[in-house]
């Protein structure tokens, strides 16, 4: 999947990439690490990977702790979860 993006050609790196950054982003997105990173380790329907959180309110735009924990074994086991992993900025 990884080896198969490219930037589009009129692609600007230089216009998203510090003046001092070492790597550009074709460097970055050719980095076996980056590589790793974006390559699937669960497929659809498979038990994904347990863990805890803390829960987090933000509902007055800044953080703040609610002293919950979030399990997800917990949690998947009352209902079906669906993990969402992106920005919404």
């Amino acid at each position: 999947m990884a080896e198969n993006r490219k930037p589009p050609e009129n692609f600007d790196w230089r216009a998203i990439t510090p003046e001092d950054s070492p790597k550009t982003p074709m460097d970055v997105m050719a980095d076996p690490k980056y590589k790793d990173l974006v390559t699937p380790k669960v497929q659809q329907g498979e038990v994904a990977y347990d863990f805890r959180s803390v829960v987090y309110d933000y509902s007055d735009g800044t953080e703040r702790t609610t002293d919950q924990m979030f399990h997800l074994a917990g949690v998947a086991k009352e209902k079906p979860v669906a993990l969402i992993f992106g920005s919404y900025t």
